[in-house]
């Protein structure tokens, strides 16, 4: 694996010796949907293009605590904006859109972002999961401008939205400074969990060791699409976004005086708990190779 993708570039050894829990993901998401409607949320395209991408993350969301204070810190730190809708509120990189937030319905479980998953056919791939020891949270169950959904937990805990998006799914591009860059999948049972997502998605998995740690490389071709490594025992099972950022000093520092928690940092990586305890990832990515969004 070349230097350029996102999964090599940057030291991992400190996560092996780290034993900082993340936070517990707890049940925002659910809290959020599953006692009411729907949110009336994005579709993950601006314009339709008929892509169908499976095994590739195609839009996230971020439950939150707190709205108001999850806009104020995710602005100052990536320069994000905001456009509130009904009971959803869209996040914008300059002027397109790239995330949304919608509020937890029981805020005392702290916030959390859900990465979209996009399948091929929803109740397949839900009905799928059940069978190798996960489950189903909520759904399937269609979200008229996002399309077919499935809110699942894998057998070791970790929450993902399935979905067959509406339109299609967005084009692979190279993601900007302050765009998302990376998927990673932290576990307790890696071994499980590549062979789990490797059928999910259709991913051809390969082995890289980075300071002396095995990393999984989840890959459709030559085109990375997410990496799984083993959690600490004290941090609970997630899929951890990250964001491109020109320098990770100076980003998680301004993310520190914003009231997020620093978990651990070196040179090129760091992982961030906001103010609201989502866990989410920040990296410099030198862009020699093909981006993953």
């Amino acid at each position: 694996m070349s230097a350029g993708n996102p999964t090599a570039s940057g030291s991992r050894g400190s996560r092996r010796q780290t034993r900082l829990a993340i936070v517990a993901v707890c049940l925002a998401f659910v809290a959020a949907c599953a006692s009411r409607p729907l949110p009336e949320l994005l579709p993950v395209t601006s314009s339709p293009t008929g892509l169908v991408l499976p095994g590739k993350f195609v839009w996230i969301d971020l439950v939150s605590r707190d709205v108001t204070e999850s806009k104020k810190f995710y602005g100052q730190l990536f320069g994000w904006t905001f456009q509130d809708g009904v009971r959803y509120v869209s996040i914008l990189h300059e002027g397109t859109a790239i995330a949304g937030i919608v509020a937890a319905a029981h805020p005392e479980f702290g916030s959390e972002w859900v990465g979209n998953l996009s399948v091929a056919d929803v109740d397949r791939a839900a009905a799928f999961m059940t069978r190798r020891g996960g489950s189903v949270e909520r759904g399937p169950v269609d979200a008229p401008q996002r399309g077919r959904l499935a809110l699942v937990r894998d057998p070791d805990e970790a929450r993902v939205l399935l979905v067959r998006a509406t339109g299609g799914d967005p084009p692979d591009v190279a993601p900007a400074v302050g765009r998302w860059l990376w998927r990673e999948l932290w576990t307790h049972d890696v071994a499980a969990a590549v062979s789990l997502y490797s059928t999910l998605g259709g991913y051809e998995p390969e082995i890289i060791e980075l300071d002396g740690q095995s990393y999984h490389v989840l890959k459709q071709g030559d085109r990375p699409r997410a990496g799984v490594l083993e959690a600490p025992p004290d941090v609970n099972p997630l899929w951890l976004p990250y964001v491109r950022v020109k320098d990770v000093a100076a980003s998680a520092g301004l993310a520190e005086s914003l009231g997020a928690r620093i978990v651990l940092q070196d040179d090129r990586n760091a992982i961030l708990v906001d103010p609201g305890g989502a866990p989410f990832g920040i990296q410099v990515w030198s862009g020699r190779t093909e981006a993953t969004q």
